[in-house]
C-alpha cells in the first residue's frame, strides 16, 4: 500500500451516521414516520402499564382483576377506527369541522355542571355517562378549541389583520377565558392548564412578539397561581413542593411514595407485573403515578425509553409544523404538540418532585378512555398533516401515477393527498360609476322673420361636386390621326 493511500484520512464513524440520518430525514415520508414510531410505542407502552396495573386498580375499585385492561382494549378498538378515519382527512376537514366542535364542547362543558346529567367523582363534576362509557367532555374541548383557534388566528393571517395585537387576541382571549372559567367550575385545574399550554402553543407558533409573548406568559403564570391559592388543598400542596418529606403522611404522601417507587426500579426494574408499590403505596398508580410504576418494573431503561418517545413525537410535530405551507396546519400541529408534550412534562415534573403535584394524567399511557380517545384524534391528526406536506404530496402523486403505492396504503384506503392551494384574497368591490344622463336633443332652430336690419337670406342653391375630368391625350404625329380627322371634315 502507498503512502499517500495510507495518509488519505478515512471517514469517521460518527460522520457516516450523521449522513445518513439526514439522508433518512430528507425522504418525503419520514415525518409520518417518525410520528407512527412515537405514537405507537407509547400506545404500546400505555397498554402494557394498563395489563401491569388492572389487578391494583381492580382493588381500589372493587371490581375483578381484568376490568381495567378489558376496558383498555375497549377504548383502543374504539380509538383505531378514529385513527383511522383523522389519518385519511385532508386539513380542510379538520377546518369544516372547527365552529361544530367547539359548539358541541360549550354545551357538553356547561352539561356537566347540571344536576342528574354530570356525574361527580371525588367531589368534582367532571364526566358524562353514555350507556357503558363514561366520557369527560373537557378532554374533547382542547382540541374543539385548539381546531378553532387555528382556523381562527389562519383566516386573520389570510386576511394581514394580525399586526395588530387587538386582532391577535380577540376573540381568542375572551374564548379561551369562558372555556377555562367552565372547568374550573368543576373543578379541575389540571385540565385548565392544558388549555393555556394549547394557547401558549399557538401563539409561540403564530410568531407573536417577544413582548407581547412574555406578557401573556405572566399572566398566565399569575392566573395559574391565583387558582392555585384559592382552594386551601390546592395552596397546601403547593407549601409542601420544596419539601415533601416533612409532609410525608399529609400533602406530601403522593410525592414521597412516588419517589419510593422510582429509586426502588434502578437500572432495569424488577420486571413487568412484579411491582409492589402500585399496591395501596402510590395513589392512582394507574393514572396520575403510572411513570413511578414504569420506573419500579422497567427501571432507569423504562423511563429514559418513554421520555425518548415523547421527544421524537416533539420533534416530529414541530418538523411537520415547519415544513407544510398551510398556516392552519402550521398552527394545530404547533398547537398539539406543545399541548401533548407539554401535559407529559408536567406529569413527569410532579411525578420526580420537580413540580406540584397538578393530577395531570400521562397522555397515550396513563389509563383513562375519554384522555386515550382525544390523544388517538390527535394522533391520526398529525398523521394525515405529516402526509400532507409538499414533499409527501408530490412523492404520492408520482406513486399514484406510476400505479407503485405500497400494499398499506392501498389496504387502508388511504386516499392521495393534494398540495396545498392558497385561497384568493377576495378584493374589495369597487364603487359603480354614477349612470351619466342622456344627452337631450338640441331644440329644432326656429326660422326668424326678415328685419329691415337683418334681411332675409336665400337659401342658397347647393352646387354640384366638381367634375373630375381626364387630361387630353397628347397629340402624336402618326399619319393615321391626321387621315381620320381629313376623313370628319369630308363628311
Amino acid at each position: 500500500m502507498s503512502a499517500a493511500a495510507e495518509s488519505t484520512p478515512k471517514p469517521s464513524r460518527r460522520r457516516s451516521g450523521a449522513g445518513a440520518v439526514s439522508r433518512y430525514l430528507d425522504r418525503p415520508y419520514a415525518s409520518a414516520q417518525l410520528i407512527l414510531l412515537a405514537g405507537g410505542g407509547l400506545l404500546g407502552f400505555g397498554v402494557l402499564m394498563a395489563a401491569s396495573t388492572t389487578i391494583s386498580a381492580s382493588n381500589d375499585q372493587g371490581s375483578t382483576i381484568w376490568t381495567q385492561i378489558v376496558r383498555e382494549i375497549e377504548f383502543v378498538i374504539v380509538g383505531v377506527p378514529i385513527f383511522w378515519f383523522a389519518m385519511r382527512a385532508a386539513p380542510r376537514r379538520f377546518r369544516t369541522l372547527a365552529y361544530p366542535a367547539m359548539f358541541i364542547a360549550l354545551v357538553s362543558l356547561a352539561a356537566v355542571l347540571v344536576p342528574g346529567i354530570g356525574v361527580g367523582v371525588y367531589g368534582a363534576r367532571r364526566w358524562i355517562d353514555i350507556g357503558p362509557l363514561q366520557l369527560q367532555p373537557s378532554e374533547f374541548a382542547k382540541l374543539a378549541i385548539l381546531l378553532w383557534a387555528a382556523d381562527l388566528l389562519a383566516r386573520k393571517q389570510h386576511l394581514k389583520t394580525l399586526t395588530r395585537a387587538r386582532h391577535v387576541f380577540i376573540p381568542l382571549l375572551p374564548v379561551f377565558v369562558l372555556v377555562c372559567g367552565m372547568v374550573m367550575l368543576e373543578p379541575d385545574l389540571g385540565t385548565t392548564m392544558c388549555f393555556l399550554l394549547i394557547l401558549l402553543g399557538l401563539l409561540w407558533t403564530l410568531g407573536l412578539p417577544m413582548r407581547y409573548f412574555a406578557g401573556v406568559l405572566l399572566a398566565v403564570g399569575g392566573a395559574v397561581t391565583m387558582l392555585a391559592v384559592a382552594e386551601p388543598y390546592r395552596l397546601k400542596r403547593l407549601l409542601t413542593f420544596v419539601h415533601p418529606f416533612q409532609e410525608h403522611r399529609g400533602a406530601g404522601y403522593q410525592t414521597v411514595e412516588g419517589l419510593y417507587a422510582l429509586a426502588s426500579g434502578g437500572v432495569f426494574g424488577v420486571g413487568l407485573g412484579n411491582g409492589t408499590s402500585k399496591y395501596e403505596w402510590v395513589p392512582n398508580a394507574n393514572t396520575d403515578y403510572v411513570f413511578s410504576v414504569i420506573g419500579e418494573e422497567l427501571g432507569l431503561l423504562g423511563c429514559v425509553a418513554v421520555l425518548a418517545l415523547f421527544a421524537l413525537f416533539a420533534y416530529t410535530g414541530m418538523r411537520i409544523t415547519r415544513r407544510n405551507a398551510d398556516p392552519f396546519v402550521r398552527l394545530a400541529a404547533g398547537g398539539a404538540t406543545v399541548w401533548i408534550c407539554g401535559q407529559a412534562v408536567i406529569n413527569v415534573g410532579y411525578v420526580t418532585a420537580l413540580l406540584p403535584v397538578t393530577g395531570i394524567p400521562l397522555p397515550f399511557i396513563s389509563a383513562g378512555g375519554t384522555s386515550l380517545l382525544a390523544t388517538f384524534l390527535v394522533f391520526g391528526m398529525l398523521v394525515s398533516f405529516a402526509r400532507h406536506e409538499p414533499a409527501a404530496v408530490a412523492a404520492a402523486q408520482r406513486a399514484a401515477a406510476s400505479g407503485t403505492r405500497s400494499r398499506i396504503e392501498r389496504w387502508l384506503r388511504v386516499p392521495v393527498p393534494k398540495a396545498y392551494a392558497a385561497p384568493k384574497r377576495r378584493s374589495k368591490p369597487k364603487p359603480k360609476p354614477a349612470p351619466r344622463p342622456k344627452p337631450r336633443p338640441a331644440p329644432a332652430k326656429r326660422a326668424q322673420p326678415a328685419t329691415r336690419a337683418q334681411p332675409a337670406k336665400r337659401a342658397q342653391p347647393q352646387r354640384a361636386a366638381p367634375v373630375r375630368r381626364l387630361p387630353a391625350a397628347p397629340r402624336s404625329s402618326g399619319t393615321a390621326y391626321r387621315s381620320t380627322g381629313t376623313q370628319r371634315r369630308r363628311a
